[in-house]
């Protein structure tokens, strides 16, 4: 039997949405800052790239002595489109950097998924759900020797929003209508009785004459 609650049914997502942003404010401030100092590591390199690219190649082509060795008319085609180099270069660099920062965030979202609902908390939820809240809570809770983790908090608002209560208590009526039909079937306790088997007649000296059968 469900205990009566003061939060209205509707409540529930609000409730449950202010607890997990909470506790998950800590990690979106530590992703956002992530993201954001990526985003400023590309486009420092990217504009260093762009400046002293020139003056990069200029200086390895007059070391390695290519400069000499190619010619003139060589060296100002490379230095012409060597523009083009530098963005393709900036281009990996971007691909890595936004490889790097999506490995992270799919971690982050798994640690966060993880992480342990105090206890504080989860005596918050059972005062003030509402009964078909605690029904979607107990439903989505399933291993109980395990604590509750945000994870099963979002599992949680997300059933509560696609209509899980109705179709935990269409479930429950469904089952009473079959034990009910099952206690109330009628046992048949009388069997037919197994037919006899007609033995042949026996000759003077008691023996039957074989059959099919026998």
């Amino acid at each position: 039997m469900n205990r009566p609650s003061t939060t209205p049914p509707q409540k529930d997502t609000p409730l449950l949405g202010g607890i997990l942003l909470r506790l998950a404010l800590p990690r979106l401030l530590t992703r956002v800052v992530v993201i954001l100092a990526a985003i400023a590591l590309v486009i420092y390199c990217a504009q260093r790239i762009l400046q002293s690219g020139k003056a990069w190649l200029d200086f390895a082509l007059k070391l390695t002595g290519l400069s000499e060795i190619l010619g003139k008319t060589v060296i100002d085609f490379v230095m012409q489109y060597q523009k083009y180099f530098w963005w393709f270069v900036i281009l990996i660099l971007i691909l890595i950097t936004v490889s790097c920062v999506i490995s992270y965030l799919r971690s982050s979202l798994k640690r966060g998924r993880a992480a342990l609902v105090p206890l504080g908390d989860v005596r918050k939820l059972c005062a003030q759900l509402s009964p078909e809240g605690l029904d979607i809570l107990n439903w989505v809770w399933q291993d109980q020797t395990q604590p509750v983790t945000v994870g099963t908090l979002q599992t949680v608002l997300t059933q509560r929003s696609s209509g899980r209560a109705r179709k935990l208590a269409l479930a429950r009526a469904q089952q009473f209508e079959l034990q009910s039909a099952l206690q109330s079937r009628p046992i048949n306790a009388t069997r037919a009785p197994a037919p006899t088997r007609v033995l042949p007649p026996a000759n003077e000296t008691g023996q039957r004459e074989p059959t099919m059968l026998a």
